[in-house]
């Protein structure tokens, strides 16, 4: 069996156990209705609004973490989508901001400095 074939395997068997789950069908369900939700947004509007979550997101790591990134988030997400005429739910803007959080915090992570070079 081929290295690929191994990860194409474990992969397989993730989704299984995953679609099989409590967990996992709770997610799924949540990942469907905010796809659902948001696309009823134009693109241009879905895309500026990314935009300013990612804008209030860092001001909000930076001054309070992850906690104040996500407020930070959530309250400037619901004043863009107000300005544009949508209501969108509260569980799909926690999700929305949730990964514009993660996605920014993985951008702007520090890279650790390099080993030290024997002289």
């Amino acid at each position: 069996m081929s290295f690929f074939t191994t990860i194409e395997n474990d992969l397989n068997a993730l989704k299984v156990w995953f679609g099989g789950t409590a967990i996992g069908s709770a997610i799924e369900a949540d990942y469907k209705s905010a796809v659902a939700e948001l696309s009823q947004v134009a693109t241009a509007d879905l895309e500026n609004a990314v935009k300013v979550i990612g804008l209030s997101v860092l001001g909000g790591l930076a001054s309070s973490g992850t906690p104040g990134a996500i407020a930070a988030g959530i309250a400037s997400a619901e004043l863009e989508f107000k300005s544009v005429g949508k209501d969108i739910t509260a569980k799909t803007l926690n999700t929305l901001v949730t990964t514009v959080v993660n996605q920014v915090s993985a951008a702007t992570a520090p890279v650790p400095p390099a080993a030290p070079t024997a002289a």
